[in-house]
């Protein structure tokens, strides 16, 4: 039966391809993943999860060993960050168009120079192009819940994509909250088990459904296989909310956003400050509300598009930076093109807080809606790219 303790996102989510009776696991180590891999270890080793934990030299050998086994059949975990998953990229590339439905953790890190141990999501956009699907947690039960609903997206035959469930690391990985631990047999009802119809990796092998060998059709069908994602991902979570009682909107979150004005859109484990912040200026009749980012591949374009017909501004605050880019933050440039082709379109505005995980402040956010609330007044935004942390706030932070 379901339990209930304290845990942090590294165990909830060594719990989570517990439960998903993940069968391979090669990794290596790397903070603010590495409690997540010993967790499993530990697991294994009291015999409380079934698996072949592989111990590799390096996250480019973990990778590869994940293919081998997904390719050979096996329902495979494996988790990253930072400065391994730089070092994992090239191998990253492959279970997209080999169509392997790994799933991995990210647990986000801010990136060398001038990195540390904490948080931003520099490292998990750093590989939005290559094909993986990533939803974002924001806490340790969605880390739970999201590893498992991740391989019911993952293997899904219309699918057949590696998912990457997203979580901040120390924020989330190391700080502990109450945690619901479902019932194995129920999450076996939920989660079958495993067979890939394409375990064979030649093309010409008759015993697979076939797979173009044409590079441009070969990239077109993982985009389809990421556009057919948007209506599985919330079709699971919908299932997964009536059998568990926990659901998680799919890939967008509105949060205190009737009848308001403008909204604030995030990712990850600040959304709980902001949510904070936001009840307390609808308390002094502010009207602005919560966007909750969850999927960001495949990034919800079209369910976008319907809530921007509601809004007079968007503010989307990032936790990363993309340099020279066309303006803003990776997450915004997103929004930006999802709306581009409403011809009523809400004022968008850009916020850059968190970098090097320092911390989101409720005054952060309270200067960020103000700032929102006050473009709508104005009917026009005076700073669309604004770098919050170097203003002074009259806090320390």
């Amino acid at each position: 039966m379901s339990f209930t303790r304290m845990m942090d996102g590294n165990e909830a989510a060594a719990y989570g391809a517990m439960l998903s009776r993940a069968e391979v696991v090669p990794a290596y180590p790397i903070t603010p993943q590495t409690e997540l891999i010993s967790r499993i270890a530990t697991l294994i080793s009291e015999g409380k999860m079934k698996a072949e934990y592989i111990k590799v030299e390096g996250e480019h050998t973990a990778m590869a060993a994940a293919c081998g086994a997904s390719a050979a059949g096996a329902r495979v975990f494996t988790a990253t960050a930072s400065q391994g998953m730089a070092h994992m990229e090239e191998a990253l590339w492959m279970p997209p168009g080999m169509r392997l439905p790994i799933v991995m953790c990210m647990v986000n890190r801010a990136m060398a120079p001038l990195g540390g141990l904490r948080p931003d999501h520099n490292d998990s956009l750093m590989q939005r192009d290559n094909g993986w699907i990533q939803l974002y947690c924001e806490n340790s039960q969605e880390v739970l819940d999201t590893v498992i609903m991740a391989y019911k997206i993952a293997e899904d035959k219309d699918i057949y994509l590696p998912v990457a469930p997203c979580y901040d690391g120390y924020f989330v990985s190391a700080t502990a909250m109450p945690t619901t631990i479902p019932d194995q047999a129920e999450v076996d009802e939920f989660l079958p088990p495993y067979k890939h119809e394409m375990y064979s990796l030649l093309p010409w092998d008759y015993r697979r459904p076939a797979r173009s060998t044409n590079a441009a059709k070969s990239r077109y069908e993982v985009q389809q296989a990421h556009d057919r994602a948007k209506d599985v991902i919330e079709e699971v979570d919908k299932e997964y909310g009536t059998r568990f009682g926990r659901s998680y909107d799919g890939l967008l979150e509105e949060y205190a956003c009737d009848d308001v004005d403008a909204v604030l859109m995030t990712m990850g484990s600040m959304t709980g400050t902001v949510r904070d912040k936001i009840d307390e200026m609808q308390a002094e009749d502010n009207r602005i509300g919560l966007i909750k980012l969850r999927g960001f591949r495949p990034f919800p374009s079209e369910e976008l598009r319907e809530l921007a017909k509601k809004y007079q501004a968007i503010a989307v605050v990032d936790r990363n930076n993309s340099y020279g880019s066309a303006g803003g933050g990776v997450v915004s440039m997103e929004v930006a093109r999802a709306l581009y082709t409403l011809d009523d379109k809400p004022l968008l505005l850009n916020f850059h807080v968190g970098l090097s995980g320092s911390d989101v402040t409720m005054r952060q956010v309270g200067y960020m809606a103000e700032k929102t609330l006050e473009a709508v007044s104005k009917g026009k935004v005076d700073e669309v790219v604004d770098w919050v942390e170097l203003h002074d706030l009259g806090e320390v932070l």
